[in-house]
């Protein structure tokens, strides 16, 4: 395979992930990288993320690190459609095929349909591919859902469940998710935007309905606090007895005012405290009905850097335009030299 070149938009934990994967991989090379934080600027990207020194200074400029030659654009910044729309559009008008980690891009028509179509239009029209995905939109409630379905006969329900151990996301991410808060401050989080659990839901709801000829009438959802009964420490940050150590998010998309598809997600940071097991569980009732569960649940962190990384030559090798994870050839792990791969 002729070497793919790569530029990161955003390198946080995901970035720094996908740098540390890629460089021990001999048909891939970052060759630049741009972040929003002053405080990154200047950093050997390698250095940054934990393995050996790269030469790819971390830079402010976007436009600078926008001017080196490369095929693959990773946007790994936030969650949002709206939020990462610029570094989408200016990287498809650099001819770069990209791809990004924000919820609201693995079914963008649902969020913002103009939005979405306006930059599945300058795709086509500048012969590039577009995909929003990680581990989760992505691959277990999409990607590794309808690869379930492949032995079905027919599917009549779906049950997803998710229980994550949420300890070593950043304070920043823990806050946004709904962690360290009394139940008043979590409820009126919730009610203002600032806490938003879960991300993604919807996306893979649509995505599985309209890839299995359903149309969604709408989706429910509830959110939910579990708040502790101990004092938890770690090295990001401490909470109180009394204030929220999780939470229990669910979400149903229902087809004829029945629940057709249903998901269960459950965070926590300690989740052996209260009794779960970080596990991920696909249930598909129908014809041939099964059940898939995978103990211990899929790492957040490395299993999104992997799906970015694994789709890369999909992306590649894909038709021009918006994509999503079913509109790709089935994405796998390539070759890696595991002793450049360092614990993190």
């Amino acid at each position: 395979m002729p070497e793919i070149k790569v530029i990161l938009a955003g390198v946080g934990r995901v970035g720094r992930d996908v740098t540390r994967l890629l460089s021990a991989r001999p048909d891939y090379r970052v060759v630049a990288a741009y972040s929003r934080n002053p405080k990154l600027a200047g950093q050997d990207l390698g250095a940054l993320a934990g393995t050996r020194a790269s030469g790819v200074t971390v830079t402010l400029d976007r436009e600078a690190a926008l001017r080196q030659p490369a095929d693959v654009l990773v946007v790994a910044t936030t969650s949002f459609l709206k939020d990462v729309a610029g570094d989408l559009q200016l990287g498809i008008e650099r001819g770069l095929n990209v791809i990004t980690t924000a919820e609201e891009a693995a079914f963008p028509w649902l969020i913002d349909e103009p939005l979405a179509n306006e930059i599945d239009r300058l795709a086509k029209a500048r012969q590039v591919s577009v995909l929003g995905v990680g581990l989760n939109p992505g691959f277990i409630f999409d990607a590794l859902l309808l690869t379930a379905t492949g032995i079905a006969w027919d599917v009549a329900t779906i049950r997803v469940r998710r229980v994550v151990d949420v300890a070593r996301f950043s304070a920043t991410i823990q806050r946004r998710l709904g962690i360290g808060f009394s139940r008043e401050e979590f409820e009126a989080g919730v009610h203002s935007g600032s806490i938003s659990g879960h991300i993604g839901f919807p996306q893979s709801f649509t995505l599985t309905a309209h890839c299995l000829g359903r149309t969604l009438d709408r989706i429910d959802k509830s959110f939910e606090p579990l708040l502790a009964e101990q004092v938890y420490t770690n090295e990001r940050m401490t909470v109180v007895a009394g204030q929220t150590a999780g939470f229990i998010q669910r979400s149903s998309g229902l087809v004829a005012a029945q629940p057709w598809i249903s998901a269960e997600f459950i965070a926590h940071i300690a989740p052996a405290s209260v009794n779960l097991a970080a596990e991920d569980t696909i249930s598909i009732e129908g014809y041939n009905s099964l059940n898939l569960t995978i103990r211990p649940g899929c790492n957040p962190q490395r299993g999104s850097a992997a799906m970015i990384a694994n789709c890369i030559p999909r992306v590649v090798e894909a038709r021009p335009g918006f994509l999503t994870v079913a509109d790709l050839a089935i994405p796998f792990a390539r070759k890696t030299s595991r002793e450049l791969l360092k614990e993190s």
